[in-house]
């Protein structure tokens, strides 16, 4: 733990030249005859006594402004009792400035009330001593030049310093905060992606790794079979090459609306007879009335019916498909018999994770698991109303 510094550590080199100007300047007026003879005899270097004082507080104005004020104060009272200097007057405002500025919140809140207060006990006293009005508003008028008007000058000071520290730290925290939204979007971005590219490509390249590993498992396949076989191979690449095509598109152009208009309820018949296409037998139904749903729904049922299927043809071997049409909200059901002898495609459990966050960003719900020997995915997404 380091010490704290000390006092002659924390006075700032501009002060202490400062004070020595200070005292320069007040040392020639007053070697010159400027202040008031009260007492004849008076040594002339006692008169520089309370110039020095109060030029000391200046030195230590911004280290310890509470002992500024108390030197400077013993200075300032001492040079009224033997006479009072135009120099000595101008350094104690700097003394009561200081003080107002840099000094505690609390004692700068009792100090202005209480200088206020002897200003005007000395405008009474002028005036019990028989002074005429115009004396009195004059002896009022340099009570508060040289005693309020340096405490009122500190305080606004003060105060717009505060206000522009505090504008400095808004703006501070305003950088802050665009440097994390600016982090979010870029990760907001990415999962998208990552759900995007799992959503599609990983969807052909499925069926790709399953074809081509029932034509190396089967020796006994005639010349058409496997033609068909190879065909339905190339389909798949050919398709999922024009979908990563299409998504980095979407990535170069960034516009956020065409992938809510790039799959439909009604291209999944289609997604259904590709899948039916690679082998896997599918049973596909729509129940109630189909009505105009926002793009969103549309998209995420594609996609969650894309990834059933994905996983039904990895793992199983038969598959249902329902989407029912309700008042409130849409339903997909879709459910496969496992196959304990299928050599499925590994996977990372991302596709599940993506289905489950496009549904519940719609405020919906999803549920995958085993029901018995089938294995289940059951959504509900509400549709506000357009359902039906």
């Amino acid at each position: 733990m380091t010490d704290s510094p000390g006092l002659l550590q924390r006075v700032h080199r501009g002060d202490a030249i400062a004070a020595g100007l200070l005292f320069a300047a007040g040392s020639l007026l007053i070697g010159l005859g400027s202040f008031e003879r009260y007492m004849a005899d008076l040594p002339m270097w006692l008169r520089f006594v309370p110039l020095a004082l109060t030029c000391l507080g200046v030195v230590i104005r911004r280290a310890a402004p509470g002992w500024c004020l108390a030197i400077g104060t013993v200075g300032f009272c001492m040079e009224v009792g033997i006479g009072l200097s135009l120099a000595t007057a101008c350094v104690f405002t700097d003394n009561l400035y200081a003080f107002a500025r840099y000094g505690p919140r609390r004692k700068v809140r009792v100090l202005a009330p209480v200088v206020a207060l002897l200003v005007l006990g000395l405008g009474v006293f002028s005036a019990l001593e028989g002074g005429s009005l115009a004396a009195v508003l004059t002896t009022l008028a340099i009570a508060a030049v040289v005693l309020l008007s340096p405490i009122a000058t500190g305080i606004i000071v003060r105060q717009a310093h505060d206000r522009a520290n505090l504008e400095a730290e808004r703006a501070e925290q305003a950088t802050r905060l665009a440097d994390v939204r600016r982090r979010e979007a870029v990760l907001r971005e990415r999962t998208i992606m990552a759900r995007e590219l799992h959503d599609t490509v990983a969807n052909y390249l499925s069926a790709i790794a399953l074809q081509s590993t029932a034509l190396q498992a089967r020796k006994d396949l005639d010349a058409e079979t496997v033609r068909t076989s190879v065909a339905a191979i190339r389909s798949s690449s050919v398709e999922g090459l024009a979908e990563l095509r299409r998504i980095i598109g979407l990535l170069r152009a960034g516009d956020e609306g065409e992938e809510l208009a790039s799959y439909r309820i009604d291209q999944v018949p289609d997604l259904v007879e590709r899948i039916r296409a690679v082998g896997l037998k599918v049973h596909f139904e729509i129940e109630g009335a189909q009505g105009d749903l926002p793009g969103e729904v549309e998209l995420t049922v594609y996609r969650l019916v894309q990834e059933a299927l994905t996983n039904a043809l990895k793992y199983g071997s038969d598959a249902s498909v329902v989407i029912g049409f309700e008042a409130e909200r849409l339903t997909v059901r879709v459910e496969n018999a496992l196959n304990p002898e299928a050599d499925p495609v590994p996977g990372g459990g991302a596709g599940l994770v993506g289905m489950t966050e496009r549904v519940r960003l719609l405020g919906g719900k999803v549920h995958a698991g085993l029901d018995g020997t089938r294995w289940k995915v059951c959504a509900a997404i509400p549709t506000g109303g357009n359902g039906g």
